[in-house]
């Protein structure tokens, strides 16, 4: 029996514009994602759209986040994330919802010197499945629709390595465990700073407390959970 290709690998095989890897990929991440933009946002249509947009950019900066020792996993629930909040940042910020934007992106694929620049846009379709049982990744034209802007990158250098994100994946329960055992005060501060994007003021009106107190409690926990990640990471983690 052959062995699951790792996350990695498959990327690997993204970066040479191989669509059956991203449709591999999509199958084994896209439910963990579209839970935390369903957590994150109210409209299902709107984690939807996100989900299809951070696999399109994916399948874009392959190329380049395969030459990076990072894990696909984090990066993919890191950007779905950032993507989330900054959705949820512009609703409150706007008073009408000015429609949904269409999941299409330009992708632009290195070519030789003097060649045309491509305008082939690809998305994930959820709904179809090639004869393999895997989501279909397609060819889109041009003339299909609207396309949004790419989302905002980050440096990868930060994200955790994929043995660690084994690691804690192994050790998943023992991480929930870690985050119940704050204060609820000090869990609520987490939690709507990174589920709605909440800044520190926001967090002091929302849990109708001093900006002084908030500012202390995410400075502890921002400690304790780094703390904890490496317990769970470490050969000590039955001390938690």
């Amino acid at each position: 029996m052959n062995e699951e290709p790792s996350a990695e690998e498959l990327l690997a095989r993204v970066a040479r514009q191989d669509a059956s890897a991203l449709s591999e990929l999509y199958d084994r991440y896209a439910p963990r994602v579209y839970g935390l933009m369903t957590h994150i946002l109210a409209s299902r249509g709107a984690a939807e759209e996100i989900l299809q947009e951070v696999f399109v950019r994916l399948w874009e900066e392959s190329a380049r986040l395969s030459e990076q020792d990072r894990s696909v996993a984090a990066w993919l629930i890191v950007t779905a994330r950032e993507a989330a909040i900054d959705r949820l940042r512009g609703s409150r910020a706007h008073s009408t919802n000015k429609g949904t934007p269409s999941l299409r992106i330009k992708s632009e694929k290195p070519k030789p010197p003097g060649a045309r620049k491509s305008k082939d846009v690809y998305h994930v379709t959820p709904g179809a499945k090639t004869v393999e049982g895997k989501n279909e990744v397609r060819k889109v034209s041009p003339g299909d629709g609207a396309m949004p802007p790419a989302l905002n990158g980050f440096s990868v250098a930060w994200l955790p390595q994929p043995k660690e994100i084994d690691v804690i994946e192994e050790r998943l329960a023992l991480l929930h465990k870690a985050i119940n055992q704050l204060p609820k005060p000090q869990r609520q501060a987490l939690e709507l700073a990174v589920f709605r994007g909440l800044r520190d003021s926001e967090i002091a009106v929302e849990l109708g407390e001093p900006l002084g107190k908030v500012r202390s409690s995410l400075r502890a926990v921002v400690t304790y959970v780094k703390h904890r990640r490496r317990a769970v990471c470490g050969t000590w983690a039955a001390n938690i």
